[in-house]
């Protein structure tokens, strides 16, 4: 009989299933074995890449892993002999049936005596021959980026175990042209073991670390690096220890931890350009943790360069079992010797970049003591001579320091930074009195701080020269700060600074030394940790000395500014004086020719007083300000300014004036503006880049007569109202006066110049084109060209009643300038303009017994810039007195004082006038004494030109002026006399004067007529 359980088995191994699944087993060993893969591998890799392969398969499964030995992997290409890969084993054993349970399994992932070889020839690198060229593909969209991730999910609980293991691992760098030729590392070791415990996610930051169970991390623990470098310049062979050992297991009660390292030399060599150079770095470190003790001890730990203990830490970890480990750590040794480092780094050069380095350096006494709840920490540094420079770069110099900080710290303090507090886990920090002398520069600072009283700081730097920190300012510095608060929520900042020889830069022009000082007392209010809510400056005073003591700026504020989305500043008050003169000796020359010419306008002192605020919005900015002034040289001792305005746009695009008003003497003088400015699309905007639609109105307004300044005093209505459009201005000019008059402020006295101008009407239409640019000149002719009246004649708009002051000539002796007619003003002309030019017409003066009569005077402003301005006109003088001129003493003697002339005059480039004026002046009727004195001036003086002028008349006078040079011709009647003296053409002739010398024969011959 058959025994039963042979016969069930025979019964199983009958059924379908049975069937199917020996079937599979069969097919699988027979796809997954060592002769499969030992035909498959090598064929698939030369049929996909241009890589062949050597090696023997001794394991090929895909549940539990591969095993390869001597493997060899060879490129394509020039570079087919020699194998990029060695390797004499692989080993990746894994176990896949372990993840029905949860675990992902890699037992064994092992590299054995294997080498990498990176090689180039001829332009071309053996990498780039590994695979095959691939047909060029149409770029597919790329699709959108959502926000990174910050963890990966696996759903199903998950343990990781895995075993690297590098052994005997080798990198070769061959390369024929370059600076560099060869490069290797050899005996490169690095076994690692991780155990994680189980995990549904794997998040990707430190968080990672939590996961872990056990860790295990050795390289090159048994033997050292093997190291090989040459290039053009650097030539290195060393056996290098390399070791490092860190053994961390979390499973053990209590855990497990190791780390230890001996990495690096006290000392090895370098051919460097074919010279030795010695040198050295070392870490030796032990640290582990006795399970007994409950001790994490660091029984050595000691960073060495060039042989020398840079730093030594010792100390223990105690308590690492309960909640609350106790610390004590401590710098045992710390000998930062700079000066032996500088021997190695000289043998560097042209290696390295250049770097000096000298002085010493020490931490000794650095530590930190405690547990997690209440730790204690320890700066102290210490240093003496120390010099760095590195490359082009500024030196650094730390002559002496002695900082020496302790602080108290909560790590386990789980509160959130708030505005008092923002470091919930400093509990306090004292700074001890410390002092450092960095770069000639004295630095001392002290200070303490506690969560429950605040802080104080005292700080204090001298002899610091901005010159070494900054392009275009100089000056050394002395500062003395003190700040103080209860809390980070309000801190208080009082600060003065002073610098001694304090110089600037405006593009070439740099100022002269001077003395500065600025006394800021501020306080800083915040929100949020550290987020400013608001800068109080409760003062700041700034005053500037010439070098031997005298104010020169002198400035005081108050205000505060408010940060945020919506920026606010405030200004109240600013005072600012000025000391002109002395301002002028501490101004760089491109200032000082500035303010140079309104320096008579400023005076000697000018006072400004300022309110303003400021609102900036994402879309907009607004400003209010009211300035006052006192401006000595105009007397203007009540100048007030009041603006309100708004700009709107990222770009400016529009300023909105609301209001923009000033008022001076005592309401006297007003000026208002208002209206917009708009950046548009068009070519050449007339206002910098806006066009304007604005108002603006200047009034002069006295019931009764006011003195103003300098002199001038003022009585009744004068005006000026514009519209300005776009490039249009058009507006009007206006008067009412019952008088306007004038003093020197020296009368009486043999120096008073005094003026009165009675009845002043006037109604001037304007007209202005920004844009306007004549295509000619409107200078035309010659000096042959005379006065021509055609009998048009314009009604006129400007009138004058009289003009009476002092004599031109003689001191205290009134003199009537426009002479009142008895039903009309003494003087009246047709003023129009338009177009940018000022036509004149229907002039008519009467004076010293005569008249003054013009006509086609215009005046071209163009586009307001002098150089392109011109004027031309024409003056009839009739039956003008020359008499008047003269002292009453003197005026019985002259018989005939009337003189009759024709002027013209024109004048191109208004910036240079007197180079570009050309006038012509024909006298036809003069006295004779007159006209002698006319001959004295264009004629040097001798015993003919007397006779001349003592028998025969002057029948005619030409005088013109071109380029600053006199031409002059004086006519005779025609007489025996002139025949005999041989006078050509009946005229005696100057030519070729220089102007200055005509005006002066001019004033010394009507000096004659006062003696």
């Amino acid at each position: 009989m058959m025994n039963p359980i042979l016969k069930s088995s025979l019964g199983i191994a009958k059924t379908k299933s049975f069937r199917g699944l020996f079937v599979l087993f069969l097919l699988y060993k027979l796809v997954f074995n060592h002769f499969t893969a030992n035909w498959l591998v090598p064929h698939f890799l030369s049929q996909y890449t241009l890589v062949k392969m050597e090696g023997k398969f001794t394991s090929f499964s895909l549940l539990y892993g591969i095993e390869i030995q001597d493997l060899k992997l060879y490129p394509g290409g020039p570079f087919a002999s020699d194998a990029f890969f060695r390797a004499k084993e692989i080993r990746i054993r894994y176990n896949l049936p372990f993840l029905f349970l949860g675990k992902i399994r890699f037992s064994d992932i092992s590299l054995i005596d294997s080498n990498i070889r990176i090689e180039e020839k001829k332009g071309e690198w053996n990498v780039s021959h590994l695979l095959k060229p691939n047909p060029k593909q149409e770029e597919k969209p790329k699709k959108e980026i959502g926000p990174p991730l910050t963890e990966i999910n696996t759903y199903l609980p998950l343990q990781l175990t895995a075993h690297l293991n590098l052994q005997g691992v080798s990198l070769q760098y061959i390369r024929e042209s370059g600076n560099i030729q060869y490069a290797s590392i050899q005996n490169f070791d690095f076994q690692t073991k991780l155990i994680t415990n189980r995990f549904t996610s794997i998040p990707l930051n430190i968080d990672a670390i939590n996961q872990l169970d056990e860790v295990m991390v050795h390289l090159n623990s048994e033997r050292p690096l093997s190291i090989e470098f040459k290039s053009n310049q650097l030539n290195w062979k060393e056996t290098l220890p390399m070791s490092l050992r860190f053994e961390w297991d979390r499973t053990e009660s209590p855990e497990l931890f190791l780390f230890a390292t001996d990495i690096g030399k006290d000392k090895f060599n370098l051919d460097v350009r074919g010279k030795q150079v010695q040198t050295g770095f070392r870490l030796l470190s032990d640290i582990h943790f006795d399970p007994k003790e409950d001790l994490l001890k660091i029984q050595q730990f000691d960073l060495r360069v060039i042989g020398q203990t840079w730093l030594k830490l010792g100390g223990v970890i105690s308590k690492l079992s309960t909640e609350t480990p106790e610390v004590n750590v401590d710098v045992e040794t710390s000998e930062l010797k700079l000066d032996d480092l500088q021997s190695s780094l000289n043998q560097l050069e042209g290696i390295v970049p250049f770097m000096k380095v000298s002085g010493d350096l020490s931490l000794a006494g650095t530590g930190i003591h405690g547990n997690w709840n209440q730790t204690k920490a320890n700066l102290k540094l210490l240093a003496n001579k120390v010099y760095v420079k590195i490359g082009n770069q500024k030196p650094h110099a730390l002559d002496t320091a002695n900082l020496d900080l302790t602080a108290n710290l909560d790590f386990a303090s789980e509160k959130e930074p708030t505005t008092e507090i923002p470091f919930p886990k400093l509990k306090s920090l004292t700074i001890s009195p410390s002092q450092l002398n960095y770069n000639q520069s004295e630095i001392r600072l002290s200070g303490e701080y506690s969560q429950s009283s605040g802080f104080q700081v005292l700080a204090s730097l001298e002899k610091l020269q901005l010159a070494e920190y900054s392009q275009g300012i100089a000056g050394k510095v002395k500062l003395a700060l003190q700040s103080s608060a209860d809390s980070f929520a309000n801190i208080h900042v009082n600060s003065n600074i002073n610098i001694d020889g304090f110089r600037y830069q405006i593009d070439r022009s740099r100022s002269p030394a001077s003395h500065l000082n600025l006394d800021i007392n501020t306080h800083l209010i915040f929100d949020r940790p550290f987020g400013i809510k608001e800068i109080q400056i409760q003062n700041l005073i700034l005053d500037q000395r010439t070098l031997t003591g005298n104010k020169a700026i002198e400035l005081q504020l108050k205000g505060y500014v408010k940060p945020g989305d919506t920026l606010n500043a405030q200004v109240s008050p600013l005072d600012l004086k000025l000391n002109t003169p002395n301002l002028l000796l501490v101004l760089p020359l491109v200032l000082k020719e500035k303010i140079s010419p309104v320096q008579n306008l400023l005076g000697q002192q000018p006072k400004i007083k300022l309110n303003a605020s400021y609102v900036q919005n994402p879309g907009s900015k607004h400003v209010n300000a009211n300035l006052s002034a006192d401006l000595p040289g105009l007397e203007m001792k009540d100048l007030k300014l009041t603006t309100d305005l708004t700009i709107n746009g990222t770009n400016s695009n529009e300023i909105l004036i609301k209001q923009m008003k000033v008022n001076a003497f005592s309401g006297v003088l007003k000026t208002s503006l208002s209206g917009k400015l708009v950046k548009l699309n068009k070519p050449k905007p007339p206002l910098g880049p806006y066009f304007g639609n604005l108002d603006l109105n200047v009034s002069v307004v006295s019931p009764s007569k006011q003195y103003l300044a300098k002199g001038i005093s003022v009585h009744g209505d004068l005006g000026l109202n514009l519209k300005i459009n776009d490039y249009d201005i058009n507006g009007e000019l206006f008067s009412k006066l019952p008088s306007l008059s004038y003093n020197n402020q020296k009368c009486p006295g043999e120096s008073c110049k005094a003026y009165l101008m009675e009845e002043i009407n006037a109604k001037i239409p304007i007209q202005h084109d920004l844009a306007f640019k004549p295509d000619e000149s409107l200078i035309i002719g010659d000096k042959s060209i005379f006065i021509k009246n055609y009998g048009r004649m314009n009604t006129p708009n400007v009138t004058i009643g009289r003009v009476i002051g002092t004599h031109p000539n003689i001191p205290n002796l009134p003199f009537e300038y426009v002479k009142k007619q008895k039903d009309s003003p003494g003087f009246s002309a047709f003023i129009e303009y338009k177009e940018n030019f000022a036509n004149i017409e229907s002039l008519k003066s009467f004076s010293m017994d005569g008249i003054i009569l013009g006509k086609n005077l215009v005046f071209n402003l163009g586009n307001l810039d002098p150089k392109n301005m011109e004027f031309r006109g024409n003056l009839l003088i009739r039956d003008i007195d020359l008499k008047q001129l003269m002292a009453p003493k003197v005026r019985d003697k002259i018989d005939d004082g009337k003189l009759k002339a024709d002027l013209n005059i024109k004048v191109r480039d208004l910036s240079e006038p007197i180079a570009n004026l050309d006038l012509f002046f024909s006298i036809f009727q003069i006295g004779r004494d007159f006209g002698k004195s006319a001959l004295n001036v264009i004629s040097a003086q001798n015993f003919f030109i007397d006779r001349i002028t003592d028998s025969y008349p002057i029948s005619k006078i030409d005088i013109s002026l071109s380029r600053g040079l006199v031409y002059a011709d004086v006519y005779f009647d025609r007489s025996l006399l002139s025949l005999i003296m041989k006078l050509e053409d009946g005229k005696i002739s100057q030519q070729r004067m220089p102007l200055a010398n005509f005006l002066k024969r001019a004033q010394n011959e009507i000096q004659t007529y006062q003696e």
